[in-house]
């Protein structure tokens, strides 16, 4: 009978046989396992070991602490006469006499060993970006933004504006002189060589005129 030793801490090494014709035991804190082991890095449907063609294997059900083979996470473990593995924390030891291993040695074997691998988490760094929405159909015309109309300023209004700014220094000039002169229209352009206003050499001749006669 194959002999397993389970080694709880602070407990007496607890030996467990089964026949070779057994295929599978249950081992975990479960009251319902063939194997209990009444520790808290143990799970409650920790693992099984089962009778595989050629020898034992151990298989981990999804255990929080897992099983191990030198310190390394398993899934899966091949069983050997001698060797040691561990249950959550908890040594377990695994052992066949002589004649089991004769037996088991005309068996053909393939190994199983698997070892864990680590949890990953594929969206973990995932950024989820806001998505853009356009208007529903059914969304009312007063619901909808406004479309923005641009206004440029044609070149025409730039020269309008001159104008009107050349106009009105022009009127402002005039109604100044006529406010200090009383003249509308400045004096000094209507003055010929002589200094004299049109209206006085018009004067000045028809007296000559006057004379000569």
């Amino acid at each position: 009978m194959p002999r397993v030793t389970i080694s709880e801490p602070g407990k007496t090494p607890q030996p467990y046989r089964f026949k070779l014709e057994r295929k599978i035991v249950k081992i975990g804190r479960s009251n319902e396992s063939d194997i209990i082991i009444d520790c808290g890095s143990a799970s409650t449907n920790h693992c099984t070991m089962e009778r595989v063609d050629g020898g034992y294997i151990l298989r981990d059900n999804g255990s929080t602490n897992g099983i191990k083979q030198d310190d390394t996470l398993m899934s899966v473990i091949d069983l050997f006469d001698g060797m040691q593995v561990l249950i959550g924390d908890v040594p377990m030891k695994f052992q066949l006499s002589e004649s089991e291993i004769q037996d088991i040695s005309e068996e053909e074997f393939s190994t199983h060993q698997k070892k864990k691998l680590p949890t990953s988490h594929p969206h973990k760094n995932e950024v989820t970006l806001p998505r853009k929405t356009s208007p529903s159909p059914n969304t009312s015309r007063s619901q909808r933004p406004l479309p923005t109309v641009q206004k440029n300023t044609p070149p025409m209004n730039a020269f309008v504006v001159f104008i009107l700014m050349i106009v009105a220094i022009v009127a402002g000039m005039t109604i100044r002189h006529y406010k200090e002169t009383g003249n509308i229209l400045p004096v000094t352009w209507m003055e010929g060589k002589s200094g004299k206003l049109p209206a006085d050499t018009a004067i000045e001749k028809a007296l000559d005129e006057e004379e000569n006669e």
